[in-house]
């Protein structure tokens, strides 16, 4: 029988970070976790002091360098 790689399943959450309130979009309140298999396996994988859009533009980018690098192979 074969050995098979298991596939981790990365995503991107966009949070508010901790201790702050979240309320206004365009305060540094929001932070990226790069998650993998759901869970924060990094801490430097999170990015915070980001305001709403930059956070929702951040994990869009990833994403797309994401698909792009499953796509090649």
């Amino acid at each position: 029988m074969e050995d098979q790689e298991q596939k981790t399943n990365v995503s991107f959450e966009i949070r508010v970070s901790p201790g702050r309130k979240g309320n206004d979009p365009n305060e540094p309140d929001w932070e990226v976790a790069e998650m993998e298999d759901g869970e924060v396996k990094n801490s430097s994988d999170v990015y915070d002091n980001l305001t709403l859009e930059e956070a929702k533009q951040m994990a869009d980018m990833w994403t797309r360098k994401k698909d792009e690098a499953e796509a090649e192979g």
